[in-house]
C-alpha cells in the first residue's frame, strides 16, 4: 500500500494545473492542485499556495472606519472609568476621594488593555470591532513592539514635533495601504478577524 504524499513534499511526476508541460513543485495548501515554480506563493502562513488561491487566504486589511472606531472606544473605555471614579471619590472625601478613585480606575483599565494586549495583541477597542494587530508577515506581534514601537516611538516623537507627527500619523491611514506611520515604525498591519478572535 502507498503511502499518502504529503502537502509540503514535492510531488514527484504529476504536471502543474496551469502549466501542464512544467513538472509540480508543490500541492496548494487551499485547492490541492498541483502547482510548477512559477505557480506558486508562500503565503503568511508559511503554507504553499497556487496564485488563485493565494489572495483567498490573505487576511483581510481593518477598515479605516473599524480602526477609528477602535480608538474611540479605547478613548471612551479610559475616560469613563476615570470619570466614574472621580465622581464616587469626590461623594465619599472631597480633599483625596476624587485622586484615589479616579486614580484607581484609571490603573484598573491600564492594567485591564496591558492584559488584553499579553492574551490578544488587541487594545479593548479593537477587540470590540474585530481587529487586531500583526507583522506585516502576518506573524503574531510581541508586546515590546506593540508599547514600544506602536505607541512609546511616536508619543515621544510627537512630543518633540508639537504633536505635528501625531496629525500627520492619523492622516497617512488615507493612502492606499491603509496604514498609519506607527504602522511603518514597528512593521505592523491592522487586520479584521472577527469579535470572536
Amino acid at each position: 500500500m502507498s503511502q499518502p504524499m504529503s502537502m509540503d513534499s514535492e510531488p514527484r511526476g504529476a504536471q502543474c494545473a496551469i502549466h501542464p508541460e512544467r513538472s509540480a513543485a508543490t500541492i496548494c495548501n487551499r485547492c490541492g492542485n498541483y502547482a510548477c515554480e512559477l505557480c506558486f506563493q508562500v503565503g503568511a502562513d508559511r503554507q504553499d499556495y497556487c496564485t488563485d488561491c493565494l489572495p483567498r487566504t490573505e487576511p483581510q486589511l481593518a477598515t479605516r472606519s473599524s480602526r477609528l472606531g477602535a480608538v474611540m472606544v479605547d478613548q471612551l473605555f479610559v475616560v469613563l472609568p476615570m470619570f466614574v471614579g472621580i465622581l464616587l471619590g469626590t461623594a465619599v472625601d472631597k480633599d483625596w476621594g476624587a485622586i484615589l478613585f479616579g486614580g484607581g480606575a484609571l490603573v484598573f483599565v491600564l492594567c485591564y488593555q496591558l492584559y488584553v494586549l499579553l492574551e490578544h495583541a488587541q487594545t479593548f477597542g479593537k477587540r470590540m470591532v474585530g481587529i487586531k494587530v500583526v507583522r506585516m508577515d502576518g506573524s503574531p506581534v510581541g508586546l515590546g513592539r506593540l508599547l514600544v514601537l506602536r505607541n512609546v516611538v511616536p508619543a515621544i516623537i510627537g512630543s518633540a514635533t508639537c504633536n505635528v507627527f501625531n496629525l500627520v500619523d492619523s492622516l497617512v491611514i488615507f493612502a492606499e495601504p491603509s496604514r498609519c506611520l506607527h504602522d511603518y515604525i514597528a512593521d505592523t498591519k491592522v487586520i479584521h478577524v472577527g469579535k470572536d478572535a
